[in-house]
């Protein structure tokens, strides 16, 4: 199995692992980077019985290179943003409020990570799911994003798989006007942000940052940071190495996958099980 090389003493891996519950998530530095710049946060509100969730978050963060100090913004927003959402989620079920609170307290937190003496203020990415239960055996899911980290669905066949979340990037917009996709602009524009969180950002985000949908399908949520999908686009692309295949070997293949082709970027990945049976 391809991996980072291990981490200098005294510095952080290069690799970290975490499972809560059946969320899996996993941060590499990659290949090509010196120090891992991503962050991922999730959590969980269990049923009164404390042995099945009732509603799940997670947020992926990906710091901005060009930006000093990065990593404390993906960490400090991902952190906030779920913590806000648990928060959120003990006091209302309407979901899209949720998701604001989390966008609100990852913009707020990404722009306090660092001193606003500093040369240059620290940004990233942000992208947010919430799961719950929803009316006749189904699930409502929610995402959120701002910038270039991304949310696919990837149902059980028949069902197709699909992205949930929509780029802000010159990219995408250039797209979305009408150019086409193969352009020299659009490629040009594939990795400049349009929003992000920082002390820097003109608009962070706003409601449009917002999207819900409400399945009976099983299947599995990922989320991701550019360090994946940009070897692994489409989300039939992804669903290849998920379908079928239990949530920490599925990570685990998508971050090793990404290695395999180059690791030019840190990676981020997490895989949720979705399914009115997770839930009680």
């Amino acid at each position: 199995m391809p991996r980072s090389a291990p981490g200098p003493d005294g510095q952080e891996p290069d690799r970290d692992e975490n499972q809560i519950g059946a969320i899996v998530l996993i941060t590499d530095r990659g290949i090509e980077h010196a120090r891992n710049e991503d962050a991922g946060a999730a959590g969980i509100v269990v049923n009164s019985a404390g042995d099945r969730p009732r509603a799940i978050v997670a947020v992926v963060c990906d710091g901005v290179s060009t930006s000093a100090d990065a990593q404390k913004a993906s960490r400090a927003a991902s952190a906030a943003g779920v913590d806000a959402m648990l928060k959120a989620l003990a006091a209302s079920r309407d979901i899209p409020s949720v998701m604001v609170a989390g966008l609100a307290d990852g913009a707020k937190a990404a722009a306090e990570s660092t001193s606003p003496e500093g040369f240059s203020a620290a940004s990233c990415t942000y992208t947010a799911a919430v799961v719950v239960p929803a009316e006749g055996g189904q699930v409502q899911i929610a995402v959120a994003n701002v910038g270039d980290s991304r949310v696919y669905w990837l149902p059980e066949p028949p069902a197709q798989p699909q992205r949930l979340t929509v780029d802000d990037t010159v990219a995408q917009q250039l797209i979305s006007a009408g150019i086409p996709a193969d352009s020299p602009a659009v490629l040009r524009g594939e990795h400049t942000l349009t929003r992000w969180f920082g002390r820097d950002a003109d608009r962070e985000w706003d409601e449009s940052s917002v999207h819900t949908m409400t399945t009976a399908d099983r299947g599995v949520l990922v989320l991701c940071s550019d360090g994946l999908h940009n070897y692994l686009p489409e989300a039939a692309d992804i669903a290849r190495f998920c379908t079928g295949i239990a949530p920490d070997e599925a990570a685990r293949a998508l971050v090793d996958h990404a290695l395999r082709a180059g690791g030019h970027d840190n990676i981020t990945v997490i895989v949720i099980p979705i399914g009115p049976h997770e839930f009680g």
